[in-house]
């Protein structure tokens, strides 16, 4: 038969593991919320943060003859992946507008969803002029690019990808999920746009490389 105090005992034995269990869960680390200025990578990424980004392979552009990464050499980089529903269009344009005089260039690659297909570049045109995009979209319908930046070595698919290249073209940060919004109710979102704005201008105020002088053949001997 169970005594009183016994009985008592075990309710407070039952309460004082709720509250640890409550005290834990609330010491947790919120990992969506865990973004870092330094390094906030996928790990699904194929490449990664400091590795120099390779050249994309684009056969149709908007808002832009043919472009090769080589030519933006000087220049910091934010490189944006997006489908049909592009997140955070805004802060692409506003990035674009506030920054471009200063040494970003903003780089879009159109990639199908959920698999490479034929797609016809008029109706891209289409959703970037919806979109208000001014600057340079790829379109990678046979995920070319796609490939080589994230899913060639990638252990699942991200909906959408965002690579920033100093002026060097060496990869600073990856953020996978594309959401970045200025005053965005969602707090990952409102974190990510307030890091990647700072990094922005960081890379910015970095020195553009120096090119090199040609080098002269010695003359012959007299």
């Amino acid at each position: 038969m169970t005594t009183t105090s016994e009985a008592s005992r075990k309710r407070a034995r039952r309460l004082g593991l709720w509250m640890l269990a409550s005290l834990l869960a609330l010491a947790a680390p919120d990992v969506g919320a865990q973004i870092r200025d330094e390094d906030f990578t996928s790990s699904s990424s194929a490449i990664k943060v400091g590795q120099v980004a390779p050249a994309w392979i684009v056969r149709s552009w908007i808002n832009s003859g043919p472009l090769d990464i080589a030519q933006l050499r000087g220049k910091v980089i934010l490189l944006r992946f997006f489908s049909d529903s592009p997140t955070s269009a805004a802060t692409l344009n506003e990035f674009y507008r506030t920054y471009r005089e200063q040494g970003l260039e903003v780089v879009g690659f159109y990639a199908p969803q959920p698999m490479p297909s034929e797609t016809d570049p008029e109706s891209v045109r289409r959703l970037v002029t919806a979109m208000g995009f001014e600057f340079p979209v790829g379109v990678d319908s046979r995920w070319e690019t796609v490939n080589r930046y994230w899913l060639d070595q990638a252990g699942d698919q991200m909906d959408a990808a965002t690579f920033l290249m100093d002026r060097k073209g060496v990869i600073r940060a990856i953020l996978s999920g594309g959401q970045y919004e200025k005053g965005s109710p969602n707090r990952n979102a409102r974190r990510a746009y307030e890091s990647l704005q700072r990094q922005i201008e960081n890379l910015l105020k970095e020195s553009a490389p120096v090119p090199r002088a040609p080098t002269v053949p010695p003359g012959p001997t007299q």
